[in-house]
């Protein structure tokens, strides 16, 4: 985890730039580090690196009750790098959407890592007399798991649909359907599971209960793909919006160009700092990989020439950038979109700043 975590920041400082891996630059390298991207890696960092200095003790049984708290206070602060370095600290109430994405994935990790030591070898290695011990105890964990993850998942679909047409009318709604089916076909399989338990069969008869776990696991990587694509989808309350302009504080609209069309949010839309979100799609909605992205800045009326947002590529078709916005009035933004080495387009919008 702390090598995944310092190779998730070099990568931006090419791509803010448009070059290659080769082409990291101390500059660049600050510009990263210095954004809320950058530094929700830095902090991950350093409680990852405090984590591992607890573990040695733990592995070696000469772990005490503080060391235990500790791991699990760190483990727990960690787990709010995710959201902060994401989608969540975009959303319309990015506290909320941060708090509850963070117990999303502390329940997911509880839940999934369980089933995979359940399948994998304690239902297989472990004698009637274990068992008997083990499963009443994770039958509790898994239900209370399934209960953070339901009441997160609900409040985070609640945030980025906004509407109940927007499930039927945009691709976002339909996979968030989608996750609502495979996680209620998941619950009936855990709920057999929990049933056995209750009856006590389970650790004389181990084999039905490990034929539940291996399904739950099975339709859990089908839920896991679904939300790798999720987190490339504009939002449903973004993506449902006919037109352009700016409510309760947030800009969103779509621009097309020749080669592309671009998915422009921008948060709070006031004087101030703005958050910036560009979602690239090819001509038949499909996401555009992008190459190089350039984003500017100007409000003419005042004075005030084009300012050059950095960008930072969070996917393939997904960038962000920050940007401070001294002056109110009708700011003049302009995309420039390279999806190849010779193929770019610029596209611009007039965004009204209050």
């Amino acid at each position: 985890m702390l090598a995944n975590a310092g190779r998730a920041v070099a990568p931006r400082c090419p791509y803010t730039a448009g070059g290659g891996l080769s082409d990291v630059t101390g500059a660049g390298l600050g510009d990263v580090l210095g954004s809320t991207y950058g530094a929700a890696h830095l902090v991950r960092l350093g409680l990852l690196a405090a984590a591992a200095l607890l573990l040695r003790p733990i592995f070696a049984g000469q772990v005490g009750r503080t060391d235990a708290v500790l791991l699990a206070v760190l483990g727990g602060a960690t787990l709010f790098t995710w959201p902060l370095a994401g989608h969540p600290a975009a959303s319309p109430a990015p506290a909320v959407s941060v708090v509850v994405d963070a117990v999303h994935l502390g329940s997911m990790a509880v839940w999934l890592g369980g089933l995979v030591m359940l399948g994998g070898f304690l239902l297989r290695l472990a004698d009637e007399r274990e068992l008997g011990a083990i499963l009443p105890v994770w039958s509790r964990w898994a239900a209370l798991s399934v209960a953070a993850l339901l009441l997160a998942g609900t409040v985070q679909a609640l945030i980025e649909v906004a509407t109940p047409s927007a499930l039927l009318d945009t691709t976002y709604g339909r996979l968030v359907l989608a996750k609502i089916v495979l996680f209620a076909l998941v619950i009936a399989v855990a709920a057999y599971s929990r049933a056995l338990v209750r009856r006590r069969t389970a650790p004389a008869h181990p084999a039905p209960v490990r034929r539940a776990v291996w399904v739950e696991l099975a339709i859990t990587a089908v839920v896991l793909g679904v939300t790798a694509t999720l987190v490339q989808t504009p939002p449903a309350r973004t993506a449902a919006a006919d037109v352009a302009g700016t409510q309760d504080g947030f800009f969103t609209t779509t621009l097309s160009s020749s080669l592309y069309s671009l998915q422009v949010e921008l948060d709070p839309a006031k004087r101030g700092n703005n958050s910036m979100h560009l979602y690239a799609y090819t001509l038949d909605n499909r996401p555009q990989p992008v190459a190089e992205w350039k984003a500017t800045a100007a409000l003419p009326s005042a004075g005030i020439e084009p300012i050059e947002i950095p960008m930072l590529s969070l996917t393939d078709n997904h960038a962000t950038g920050e940007i401070n916005l001294p002056a109110a009035g009708q700011w003049q933004f302009r995309f420039t979109v390279r999806i190849s080495d010779i193929d770019q387009a610029t596209v611009s919008a007039t965004v009204p700043i209050r």
